[in-house]
Parts: C-alpha cells; sequence; structure tokens
C-alpha cells in the first residue's frame, strides 16, 4: 500500500495544460515532500531512477534536497522535477506513469520507510540573481493576499539585497497553483553554505531593505512556514 501511494503521489500531478515556455528557468516545479529515516537508501533509490536507462535519456531536471528546521518531524525531504513548459510536464507524466524504474522506485523508497507527506505544483514569477551552483537555501511560505502589491515590492527588495554582504545569491518568488491548502507563494533564498544561510537569517529583518519592503507590502501577507534546505543531489541543471 505504501508502496502504490508513493508511486501515485509522485505521478499524479506532473499533467496540467499550458502552452507557455520560458528560456532558462522552468515554467513548472512539482514538488514532492516526505519524511526518509533512511537518507542513504532513498537517495540510493531515487540516484538508481534518474540513471536507469529510459529516464536518463530524457534529461529531466531534478533534485533531491534535505528540508531543516520546518517544524513538522514527518517532513525531512522533498524530491523537485523541473519542466520549461506544460507540453515537457506531460510527458514526464506519460514516461513515469508506464517506467519499470519508476515502479522499482517506489518499492525501494517504502522499503527505507520513506512517507509521503505532501506535494505541490508551483512556477517562478520573479528571480533575481543566479542561483546555480548554490546549495543551501532558506524558504518562506506565505499566504499573499494583495499580488499587486506584494509582487513590486518584493522584487524591489530582492534586487536591493545583493547590497548586504549577507544577502545571498538569488531570490526566487513562486506562485503555488495546486497542493498546500491556503498557501499562495513561496520565497527562497539561496546561499553557498549553511553558515551563509544562518548569517542571512540573523540579520536580514534589521536591513532598510526588508524594512521598506514591510512599510510598503506587509499587511498583504501573512507567513505560514518556513524552512531550510540543501540540495544533495542534482540532475540535469541549466
Amino acid at each position: 500500500m505504501k508502496y502504490l501511494l508513493l508511486t501515485t503521489l509522485f505521478a499524479s500531478t506532473l499533467i496540467i495544460g499550458d502552452d507557455h515556455t520560458e528560456p532558462n528557468y522552468s515554467k513548472f516545479q512539482a514538488n514532492y515532500f516526505f519524511s526518509c529515516p533512511n537518507e542513504p537508501a532513498c537517495g540510493a533509490a531515487f540516484d538508481k531512477l534518474m540513471n536507469s536507462p529510459e529516464i536518463k535519456e530524457q534529461k529531466f531536471e531534478a533534485a533531491l534536497s534535505r528540508i531543516t528546521m520546518q517544524g513538522y518531524a514527518n517532513i525531512t525531504h522533498s524530491i523537485n522535477f523541473y519542466y520549461k513548459s506544460a507540453e515537457r510536464f506531460q510527458e514526464a507524466g506519460e514516461i513515469f506513469s508506464s517506467s519499470p524504474a519508476f515502479g522499482k522506485f517506489g518499492q525501494e523508497m517504502a522499503v527505507a520507510g520513506a512517507e509521503p507527506y505532501y506535494n505541490n505544483l508551483t512556477s517562478y514569477l520573479i528571480v533575481e540573481g543566479d542561483g546555480r551552483g548554490a546549495n543551501y537555501g532558506v524558504t518562506f511560505v506565505d499566504q499573499v493576499s494583495n499580488p499587486m502589491v506584494y509582487f513590486p515590492s518584493f522584487k524591489k527588495m530582492a534586487a536591493k539585497m545583493f547590497e548586504e554582504s549577507f544577502g545571498g545569491e538569488a531570490y526566487v518568488l513562486r506562485q503555488q497553483h495546486v497542493g498546500g491548502g491556503n498557501v499562495t507563494h513561496s520565497v527562497s533564498v539561496y546561499f553557498n553554505s549553511s553558515s551563509e544561510a544562518l548569517e542571512f537569517l540573523a540579520n536580514y529583518q534589521s536591513t532598510p531593505q526588508f524594512n521598506t519592503f514591510l512599510a510598503e507590502a506587509g499587511d498583504t501577507f501573512t507567513q505560514v512556514r518556513a524552512y531550510m534546505e540543501q540540495a544533495l543531489l542534482q540532475y540535469n541543471p541549466d
């Protein structure tokens, strides 16, 4: 039953309709959050899947990350797939649903003790900086009530945060399409080390950039949760 739940969870959100493509950044991200008490075994299962002939030849962009400091013991990791277009998204769903390697992956994850928690579908809205190679991140998950005010204020703040020594490498604002209840958006800030991420957390709230953002858009969002992450495995990053 656990195997069926895992494979259904990972395949169920891989189809959507839209003809938009976006160079360099993915248009859609399928994100799967779960607990795994045996990280080496879950990592080996995912690596085996991504290097199986029928999956490897597709050159899917994907990552396995460790999730920490997020307040829930039932989320320890995430798997993320990135798609440039809806057509690629749909194609992936068809490939995974018929892939023997994907079926084996579900079985091996279940044996490793992996338990799915939730999944969601997101799109990039605003990107400032270059996060390639920055494998540590802090993500803030929000409910945004007035995007027309929030978006430009966030973009202005993110562009100016690089002036700070602890400002990080990249800022990403995502829209959440499905999954996660009342959550509408998330913001991730990427760094080259966990110590840089901690330095950011210790200082960003006292910056003029953040306080200007709060003055302009502080009443347009409610923070739902936050967490730290580290990319452990990456495939075909661009």
